[in-house]
């Protein structure tokens, strides 16, 4: 299945194994905190294309299997993203891989990244990126993910930056 938008394009991967899920945390611009893999898609991939390349350059993990289950939108100047629920090949740990542009980040000491895996339980926790979509997981998680994908919307870009400070002054205290 291949969602096209005229918007710039993101994916975005939920791989869970063990009951953990896999997160990227970052740090950007001392600004602490975590998100799924994935990015943008390159002119002329396809998102699942896209999204595959992401989950390797981040972590060194083959997708097997994905399958779109949100799809979030964001007032400019953010993303429109596509969120896969995701199977990978068996593996080892989770690395960014040197050719990787957060590889270059993380040499240079610039917006660092880095791969790791949470519980299902501590993820309700963390201080997610994007509030909205973070919800959705947390419960989909107890639910169930959606067989078909699901339009994540914020309404302005303001309440998305106030859900965002909410969220992080909450799991700073």
């Amino acid at each position: 299945m291949s969602i096209l938008t005229s918007m710039a394009t993101a994916t975005r991967a939920i791989v869970i194994e063990n009951d953990k899920l896999l997160v990227m945390q970052r740090n950007k611009f001392g600004s602490t905190y975590f998100t799924l893999v994935g990015g943008r898609i390159n002119h002329g991939e396809t998102p699942e294309e896209g999204l595959a390349r992401e989950v390797f350059e981040e972590t060194g993990l083959t997708v097997t299997s994905a399958r779109p289950v949100f799809i979030e939108q964001h007032p400019e100047p953010y993303d429109h993203q596509i969120i896969y629920l995701c199977e990978v090949a068996p593996h080892q740990d989770v690395v960014i891989q040197e050719t990787s542009e957060e590889a270059t980040m993380n040499k240079y000491g610039m917006n660092l990244h880095q791969p790791f895996w949470v519980t299902s339980r501590a993820f309700a926790g963390i201080p997610f990126r994007t509030p909205l979509l973070h919800k959705a997981i947390v419960d989909a998680l107890k639910k169930g993910f959606p067989k078909e994908p699901i339009q994540l919307q914020e309404t302005t870009k303001s309440s998305f930056l106030k859900r965002t400070k909410k969220q992080f002054k909450k799991w700073r205290t």
